[in-house]
């Protein structure tokens, strides 16, 4: 569990969002989690589709996952049994209505800033799988455990704060993901 760790990208990493930015067209900018990760990810694609990336925002970070940062899922299976398979969380784990909050403040903010840049503005929003799962789950979809990188949802946002879970989306199709990432 990485959560609030600020893991660099690894080289597979960037060669990742180098191939994922080829096909990613349609988007007018790009913001990010402020987490290493995240951010280069969104350096790395706002530069090969040339679109303007705007700050990263903290309020997309990953889901604070308290005491289970840095454990491996069996480093917590031994100090915390039963509680993955009951899909239970310990103290200090951030609760999904939460997360849920932090992400819709920023997603109004991005909708409500755009300013009239384009009639109908599309932005690229790189942060991480448990944000997406959160946000499903809380607006009644199914929980998508299976994340792999660059897989995503859209999501759409109106100014006045309704945000609507859209399709899944995998940029890269049959990617293999190592254990370094």
């Amino acid at each position: 569990m990485q959560g609030h760790a600020d893991s660099p990208l690894t080289p597979e990493g960037r060669r990742q969002a180098q191939s994922a930015a080829r096909k990613l067209k349609g988007f007018d900018w790009v913001t990010s989690s402020d987490l290493s990760r995240a951010l280069e990810t969104a350096m790395i694609i706002a530069r090969e589709v040339s679109i303007p990336r705007l700050p990263a925002q903290a309020g997309l970070r990953e889901v604070d996952v308290g005491p289970w940062q840095g454990l491996t899922r069996r480093d917590i299976d031994k100090g915390f049994p039963g509680f993955i398979d009951n899909d239970m969380r310990p103290p200090g784990y951030e609760a999904d209505e939460s997360v849920f909050e932090r992400v819709r403040a920023v997603l109004l903010e991005l909708a409500k800033s755009d300013g009239g840049r384009s009639s109908k503005p599309t932005g690229l929003l790189v942060t991480h799988s448990g944000v997406i799962r959160v946000m499903r789950r809380v607006l009644g979809h199914p929980d998508q455990r299976s994340h792999r990188n660059l897989e995503g949802c859209w999501f759409t946002v109106t100014t006045n704060g309704t945000v609507k879970v859209e399709e899944s989306v995998s940029v890269l199709r049959n990617a293999t993901v190592s254990n370094t990432l």
